[in-house]
């Protein structure tokens, strides 16, 4: 199986693929895509790589949330 091409379209967006898209999902402007060399690729793939490693959210924040204590309610007398 061959290798998918990378295109990006003047907006950014990228897409894969043998072929250019011919219209782009994101901004809808038709033949915009560029093919991408190999070189960009793989920069572009350690950048998102970077970018999942700072989304990932801390121990601390996925530890289950309490609920707050509630007042004892007074007795009615």
């Amino acid at each position: 199986m061959a290798k998918d091409s990378a295109w990006e379209c003047e907006c950014g967006n990228i897409e894969y693929g043998e072929s250019a898209p011919e219209e782009c999902e994101k901004c809808f402007k038709i033949e915009s895509f560029a093919q991408l060399p190999e070189e960009l690729l793989d920069e572009r793939a350690k950048e998102l790589a970077e970018e999942d490693l700072d989304i990932v959210p801390s121990v601390k924040s996925l530890k289950k949330p309490t609920k707050p204590r509630l007042k004892p309610k007074k007795k009615r007398k």
